[in-house]
């Protein structure tokens, strides 16, 4: 199916565990569906092994007609919905994907390398991305990691 580039992203949220399932599935149904993906190291029989993992784990994005497609997509095997509701649903611009995909070797999203670890309680100023200048505290990193818990500290309530 053809879809205009000026078409946005909408975040698809997946079933657990099933955004493989969810990509194939939309693509049978001619959506256009972008699931980056990384190489993630786990353990395995006390071994550091690589596997590809989705680069965000349970979600993906696509791009289809709305009112053409909606009620297929949000039925489509391996989907739990889209984000959003059928009137307002959450996109990311084309920008945003490209720059993602800008950032792929062979299909595989290359991550950049780490500094060292952070301490908790450490500040830190974010130099990318869409919180890009904001500051923070470092409070934890997470299991695979790729992603840490920040405390924003220009946040107001």
């Amino acid at each position: 199916m053809y879809v205009d580039d000026s078409c946005p992203w909408f975040i698809v949220s997946t079933k657990p565990r099933q955004e493989f399932v969810a990509e194939r599935n939309l693509k049978l149904l001619g959506v256009e569906v972008y699931l980056p993906i990384y190489f993630k190291k786990i353990k395995k029989n006390k071994e550091k092994v690589e596997v590809i993992a989705p680069l965000f784990s349970g979600y993906i994005f696509a791009q289809f007609p709305i009112d053409q497609l909606y009620h297929s997509v949000i039925y489509t095997r391996g989907v739990k919905t889209v984000l959003g509701n059928r009137e307002c649903l959450w996109t990311i611009g084309n920008c945003k994907v490209d720059d993602i995909k800008r950032r792929e070797n062979n299909g595989v999203v290359i991550l950049k390398k780490r500094k060292p670890d952070f301490k908790k309680g450490d500040k830190i100023l974010i130099d990318e991305g869409d919180f890009d200048g904001w500051e923070g505290i470092f409070y934890e990193e997470l299991p695979d990691r790729q992603r840490a818990v920040i405390m924003l500290t220009n946040v107001g309530f």
